[in-house]
């Protein structure tokens, strides 16, 4: 069953292999946790236990030296975030951590989703994310050691009209308990209530899953971190409230 402690590991493990994926790196300062996207010159501090002067102002000067364009930090809503304020970081949106079996009943969407990384379309910073569905499949060419929680499954899936326009896309990454946990579920503005985030959603979870377990009855667990204009969606999808979490961004 997911808690908010695997949930964030689950969370860390995919800025880690999006880091990694995209030509950035991981690194450590005194207890806080870092991961390098130079796809979008972004600095993640990941779930820190004490983010203090030690642990920060040698992370951040890394940051200035890549050339960061956002600093953020992701922190347990429980967490004490003096040491991050006095650096400069601020409460950016919330967000709420959402896990559970997707409904069974779901209306069909008139299109296609397939699973993949072939999306001729996507450009820039979309384009070079692709890769991280494919960097468990190569752990010798991450350079991470084997075991590492960057290297859990990732997929991929696009979704289509039937006359063959990208409306929306997400990833699913193995999460450290078995879990299926979604990252960057989006849907054009244009196409959305109509049912293609719920047929990524079910893609995905299926994709992701031992078929034979699903024969036997077992549906698959997902997590998904939440931003205000998504929470509803997932808890229309099934999934219950799990808890919250604090995202921060240095201003």
């Amino acid at each position: 069953m997911p808690t908010i402690g695997s949930a964030q590991k689950s969370l860390s493990a995919w800025h880690q292999a999006m880091a990694v994926a995209t030509g950035g790196k991981v690194f450590t300062t005194h207890e806080c946790s870092w991961a390098w996207q130079p796809a979008r010159r972004r600095l993640v501090l990941l779930f820190p236990e004490n983010a203090n002067e030690a642990g920060l102002r040698p992370g951040l000067a890394e940051g200035t030296r890549l050339g960061a364009r956002r600093i953020e930090a992701w922190i347990n809503s429980g967490a004490g975030g003096t040491g991050l304020h006095q650096a400069g970081f601020r409460d950016a949106s919330q967000i709420s951590w959402h896990a559970g079996n997707p409904s069974p009943q779901w209306e069909r969407w008139n299109g296609r989703v397939r699973l993949g990384i072939d999306v001729p379309e996507a450009q820039g910073a979309d384009a070079l994310e692709l890769k991280v569905a494919n960097l468990w499949r190569d752990p010798k060419a991450a350079g991470l050691t084997a075991g590492h929680a960057a290297l859990r499954r990732v997929e991929h899936a696009s979704a289509r009209t039937l006359d063959g326009d990208l409306v929306g896309r997400a990833f699913a990454q193995q999460s450290i308990g078995g879990e299926v946990a979604l990252y960057g579920l989006a849907v054009a503005s244009d196409h959305r209530r109509q049912g293609a985030g719920t047929a990524l959603l079910h893609a995905l979870a299926h994709g992701m899953t031992n078929p034979l377990a699903l024969a036997e009855g077992a549906a698959p667990e997902l997590i998904a971190a939440g931003s205000p204009g998504s929470a509803e969606f997932f808890e229309a999808s099934g999934m219950r409230l799990l808890g919250r979490g604090r995202h921060m961004v240095l201003r």
